[in-house]
C-alpha cells in the first residue's frame, strides 16, 4: 500500500515538477516519460499496468501525460532530461517528435513506417490479424456456415489488420463473410445517421450469421441496430465484439461476447521492454501481442446448428472430452449410425465430426489456460489428449502459438 501510494504522489510530483535536472536526481530511480490515453478502458488497464511493473521492479519517476502531448510540451519534456519514454499514439506528427527524443523509447500499437533504424527504438503491436483468425475460430466452432464483419467506423491500420485476419481463416473455411462498408464522415461524426444503414446492412444477412466487430461500442451500437431492425440476438444473428470493457458488455442487451485485450498485461510488457532498452539489454524491434482469452456472454450463447440429430452429437461430445470420443461409441450411444454422422457433419459443418471434436478440445483448452493456474498436463488429460507435448503441438498448429502465451500474467 506504501509503495502504491508513493508511486502516484512521483507521479503528480515529478509530473509538475520541470526544473529538476538530470544531474540532480537519484541515478537509481530513472525518469519516464508516459504519455498514454485514458479516455477508453483497454487504455487506462495499459497504464496501471505500465504502474504495476514500475511499483515491483523499481522505483521509476513518471513525467505523466494522458492526452497527446503538444510539441511545446515535448521541449520541456526534452529539458528535463527523461531518460525513457512510452507512448500510444496514433499521431504521426507526435511520434516522429518522441522519436527525435534520442531516448530508449516503447511505442506501443504505432504504424510500422515510424520504425527507425535505431536500436533504442521498439514497438509494442496487437498482433491485429491473428486477433481476427481468433475471433473466426470462435464462431467457426459455433457451428455458423454465414459470416460478417463490421470494422472501425474511421479507417484504422488495426481495423484492417482485424478484418483480413477474420475473412481469411473464414474464406479458408469455405464459407462466405460479409463486410460492412466504411461509412461516410458524417455518419463517423454522428451515429443517428449511420443507424438506418447499419439497420437495413444486418437485415439483408442471412439467418444464423456469426458477426464480429473490432470495439466494444460498435457491438453496442449494433446490438441496438439489431433492436430496431427487428434481429434476435444471437438466435439470428450472434456477436462477437473486442476489449472487454465489462460495463459496455454487461450493460449491453443481450450482454455482449467480446475478446479479451488484457491491457494491465499489455502495460507490464511495455514496461518491461523498456527496462531491458534502459539497461541495454537486446530486443528485437517489434514485438506482438497475442491475446487469446475471449468471455462469452449472451450475444454468442447459441449453437448454429439446424440439424438435431447433429446438435446431440455435439452436445454428448462437449460433456465428455475428457474421454476418447470414439465415433463408433458415440453413434451406438446415440442411437445413430455413423455414416449418419458424418455425412451430417460435412453437409452443416463443412468438415468431418473428428475435426469438430478437436475443435471443442482446443476450444476447452484455452479456457482452462485463460483461466485457470492448471499445469498443462492436467489441462490436456482433461481435454481429451494423450500428454501435453500433443497438446502442446496441437494448439500450435491450431493458433500459432504454444500454450504459455495463453496464461494470463502472474503478478
Amino acid at each position: 500500500m506504501h509503495k502504491c501510494a508513493r508511486c502516484r504522489w512521483t507521479v503528480r510530483e515529478v509530473w509538475y515538477n520541470p526544473h529538476m535536472s538530470r544531474n540532480t536526481r537519484l541515478s537509481a530511480a530513472p525518469h519516464i516519460l508516459v504519455t498514454i490515453p485514458t479516455a477508453n478502458f483497454t487504455q487506462r488497464k495499459i497504464l496501471e499496468g505500465v504502474l504495476a511493473y514500475a511499483r515491483e521492479n523499481g522505483p521509476w519517476l513518471f513525467h505523466l501525460n494522458t492526452g497527446d502531448i503538444a510539441a511545446q510540451g515535448l521541449k520541456r519534456v526534452s529539458a528535463w532530461g527523461v531518460d525513457g519514454v512510452i507512448v500510444l499514439s496514433a499521431n504521426p506528427e507526435l511520434l516522429t517528435r518522441v522519436a527525435r527524443l534520442n531516448r530508449p523509447t516503447v511505442l506501443i500499437n504505432a504504424p510500422l513506417s515510424i520504425r527507425t533504424r535505431r536500436r533504442d527504438i521498439l514497438i509494442v503491436r496487437r498482433d491485429n490479424p491473428n486477433l481476427g483468425r481468433m475471433a473466426a475460430e470462435y464462431l467457426l466452432g459455433g457451428g455458423f456456415r454465414s459470416f460478417a464483419f463490421v470494422g472501425s467506423p474511421r479507417p484504422a491500420e488495426w481495423s484492417d489488420g482485424r478484418r483480413d485476419g477474420f475473412t481469411r481463416k473464414i474464406a479458408a473455411a469455405g464459407f462466405p463473410c460479409a463486410v460492412y462498408p466504411t461509412p461516410t464522415p458524417d455518419a463517423c461524426a454522428d451515429f443517428s445517421r449511420e443507424a438506418p444503414r447499419l439497420s437495413a446492412w444486418l437485415k439483408a444477412l442471412p439467418k444464423r450469421t456469426a458477426l464480429y466487430t473490432v470495439k466494444d461500442i460498435r457491438g453496442q451500437q449494433i446490438l441496438a441496430a439489431c433492436l430496431d431492425a427487428g434481429i434476435a440476438v444471437p438466435d439470428d444473428l450472434a456477436v462477437l465484439s473486442t476489449d472487454d470493457d465489462e460495463v459496455l458488455c454487461e450493460t449491453a442487451t443481450p450482454s455482449l461476447s467480446s475478446i479479451s485485450l488484457d491491457g494491465e498485461h499489455t502495460g507490464r510488457i511495455c514496461a518491461k521492454a523498456l527496462d531491458d532498452l534502459l539497461h541495454g539489454r537486446p530486443r528485437h524491434p517489434l514485438v506482438d501481442i497475442a491475446y487469446p482469452r475471449i468471455v462469452t456472454r449472451r450475444s454468442t450463447d447459441t449453437f448454429a446448428v439446424d440439424n438435431p440429430v447433429l446438435a446431440r452429437v455435439i452436445a454428448y461430445a462437449r460433456k465428455r472430452l475428457d474421454a476418447p470420443l470414439k465415433i463408433r461409441d458415440m453413434a451406438q450411444a446415440l442411437g445413430v449410425s455413423v455414416r449418419t454422422i458424418e455425412t451430417k457433419a460435412r453437409r452443416h459443418l463443412g468438415h468431418p465430426i473428428r475435426e469438430e471434436i478437436l475443435r471443442l478440445r482446443l476450444s476447452e483448452g484455452v479456457a482452462l489456460l485463460t483461466n485457470s493456474r492448471l499445469p498443462i498436463a492436467e489441462i490436456a488429460a482433461r481435454c481429451g489428449f494423450c500428454n501435453a507435448s500433443h497438446f502442446s503441438r496441437a494448439v500450435k498448429a491450431a493458433f500459432g502459438y504454444p500454450p504459455g502465451v495463453f496464461r494470463l500474467p502472474t503478478h
